[in-house]
């Protein structure tokens, strides 16, 4: 595949990057009944014809970095069978639930250490408790208390507080703590800690109550106001590899013009009856940063709307009846 991406890209060595540089690293994710094939039988494979393409007969081709072989997830307690329709399609749930409700279900219920179990209760109720309640709520009630309150403008506060400087610290040391466990592929982990951080600036918030102080005390609602905003500007990078598209949407309605992420587009390859359609990405005009906010004082902001829905109990019985033959 990749010899036939660089040919199609007009450098048929443009593969070599990949496949001969140490420096790119491979990571195979992969069911645990395909870990014997990928661990041994693959690494044999390319040791056996390493040698044959570049000019160095000393060179070989780069092994696998990395084999996160997750267990299996299975389906309301039983083991999933699409000719038994006892399944979870995805483009359907997708188009009923939006892409990034089950991308966390699926990340904070993956299956890394020992099988587990997809749940449509528990997915209503994550979504709602977790989802809806920790992050989404916090990041609504923030923005549009700031459209409304500060001309929909970032607050220009004074010198800021402890307080603030500790909140800070706390979520800039999220940048290490969540970036090493996804170089560690502890995505479930990983995702727990995001959520834990957005915890604590709801904690803060309680603690600082603008709410209130915004009669009482407009400076310190200013300050306040400021430093969550600040700290929601960078969970909303800690929380991109999770949750691209509402992130993507939270960073527009902080007021930004450039994007998070790059494009994707498709194109066809190849002349019929052998062509087909490839999926490129081009990371032209994104940010590419995995760094706390700059967050500019005084920057406009756009008029927010819920990143997340709360989901009725009645999904849940709508799921199971599209379950089964």
């Amino acid at each position: 595949a990749s010899i036939e991406w660089a040919s199609n890209e007009g450098n048929p060595s443009l593969w070599h990057n990949w496949w001969y540089q140490p420096e790119a690293r491979s990571y195979y994710f992969i069911g645990k009944d395909n870990i014997p094939f990928h661990a041994v039988v693959w690494p044999a494979e390319l040791a056996g014809v390493g040698r044959i393409f570049p000019d160095d007969p000393d060179s070989s081709l780069n092994m696998p970095y990395d084999v996160p072989a997750n267990e299996f997830m299975n389906l309301e307690g039983e083991k999933i069978s699409g000719s038994r329709n006892w399944a979870v399609w995805g483009q359907d749930v997708v188009e009923r639930y939006g892409p990034d409700p089950v991308r966390y279900y699926l990340t904070i219920n993956m299956p890394e250490t020992k099988d587990t179990d997809w749940s449509w209760a528990e997915f209503q109720q994550r979504n709602n408790d977790q989802l809806v309640a920790t992050w989404g709520n916090l990041v609504n009630r923030v923005l549009s208390f700031t459209y409304k309150n500060f001309d929909a403008r970032v607050p220009m506060p004074g010198d800021l507080c402890p307080e603030d400087y500790k909140l800070l610290d706390v979520i800039k040391s999220g940048f290490d703590d969540v970036g090493d466990l996804l170089e560690a592929i502890k995505l479930r982990a990983a995702l727990q800690e995001a959520m834990r951080l957005a915890a604590e600036v709801n904690k803060y918030l309680e603690e600082q109550e603008p709410w209130s102080t915004i009669k009482s005390d407009p400076d310190k609602a200013s300050r306040s106001i400021y430093t969550a905003l600040q700290a929601i500007d960078s969970l909303k990078i800690i929380f991109s590899p999770f949750l691209p598209f509402s992130s993507e949407k939270l960073h527009n309605y902080m007021g930004y013009d450039d994007t998070l992420f790059g494009n994707q587009s498709t194109r066809n390859v190849g002349e019929e009856p052998l062509s087909y359609v490839v999926l490129e990405y081009s990371n032209k005009g994104a940010i590419g940063k995995w760094e706390p906010s700059a967050l500019v004082q005084g920057q406009s902001i756009r008029k927010p709307s819920p990143l997340f829905k709360k989901l009725d109990e009645e999904i849940v019985l709508q799921e199971m009846d599209r379950l089964g033959d």
